[in-house]
């Protein structure tokens, strides 16, 4: 009996330590503070029958000024200083590949003027509809000199390309693909234990955490692991979401009724599981970014390995 209860209290002791290893991210910046980081990631995306897989690369190089810093939150200057893919071993698609290569290389020197909270949580992106009109206007005029549809290294037609780039305009997913996981934690209060819902590219997940922070420590690192937690609904919402963004709507409706029945019979499954850790700095800019991730859809697998380097900062 008495072992019973020391142990209890001993789990206790353990939960209150826990809770006590909690942080808030934020960032205490000054006018004309800066940071700029690389991010690589790799993609392999296993192929049936024993085919070689397919692999793409990527990445960017941004950096971030402080602009402005007000009460209610600071103004951020981002621009691509770099950016560059390797989508060309897609087999059948070698055109849309280099169209992907070309588009996201037009983002190269433009200037995203962000606008946060005062924890340095993106809000807004406050030159969005003059980024949207001219990256739209540069998807256009290389959809128009493309070779022309059902030829060699042609996989969708070029209304269904649009409808691609259509889905990358929105400013939540421009917010993303220039700022990839750098921004994910501001504002946030993050505890060891704590367990947080997610969505990843429309995938819906659970995060759990663990923090470190000593108190003589110039760095809070944070690691993060990650599991896919998809229901029936979930899937359906998701698949429908990716054909919304991707086809015409008279193939989507064609198609609505096989995926219903593959639904039901349980043919479609994704799992997933992944592993991030992220080491800020005492300032608040994120020093370090980890994570690799594996995701299996109906016997595909997927691995995707991030990592973002500070490479100056100030």
């Amino acid at each position: 009996m008495k072992k019973t209860v020391l142990c209890i209290v001993c789990m206790l002791m353990s939960i209150g330590v826990m809770a006590q290893m909690s942080t808030k991210i934020s960032a205490k910046l000054a006018k004309g503070s800066f940071a700029t980081y690389l991010t690589t990631s790799e993609t392999t995306i296993g192929t049936p029958l024993g085919n070689s897989p397919i692999k793409s690369t990527a990445s960017t190089e941004v950096k971030y000024s402080v602009t402005e810093v007000l009460p209610e939150g600071y103004t951020i200057e981002a621009t691509a200083l770099n950016i560059e893919g390797d989508f060309l071993n897609l087999s059948g698609a070698e055109t849309e590949a280099k169209f992907l290569n070309d588009f996201f290389k037009s983002w190269i020197g433009k200037k995203f003027i962000l606008s946060t909270d005062k924890d340095l949580k993106v809000l807004a992106i406050k030159n969005y509809d003059e980024l949207k009109t001219e990256f739209t206007k540069t998807a256009e005029e290389l959809i128009k000199n493309l070779p022309a549809e059902g030829g060699e290294g042609r996989a969708i037609t070029n209304e269904a390309l649009k409808k691609v780039i259509d889905s990358q305009m929105t400013e939540e997913k421009m917010i993303s693909t220039i700022n990839g996981k750098l921004f994910d934690f501001y504002g946030k209060a993050i505890s060891t234990g704590m367990m947080e819902d997610v969505e990843i590219e429309g995938m819906k997940a659970k995060n759990t955490y663990v923090v470190s922070a000593p108190k003589n420590s110039d760095v809070c690192t944070i690691n993060c692991t990650t599991v896919l937690a998809m229901t029936k609904d979930d899937l359906k919402a998701m698949l429908y979401k990716q054909l919304g963004d991707n086809l015409p709507e008279d193939q989507i409706e064609a198609m609505k009724p096989q995926i219903d029945q593959m639904l039901e019979s349980g043919m479609v499954k994704i799992d997933g599981k992944g592993q991030s850790t992220f080491v800020f700095k005492k300032n608040g800019w994120l020093q370090s970014m980890e994570s690799t991730m594996a995701i299996d859809a109906m016997g595909s697998k997927t691995e995707i390995v991030s990592k973002s380097t500070l490479k100056e900062s100030k």
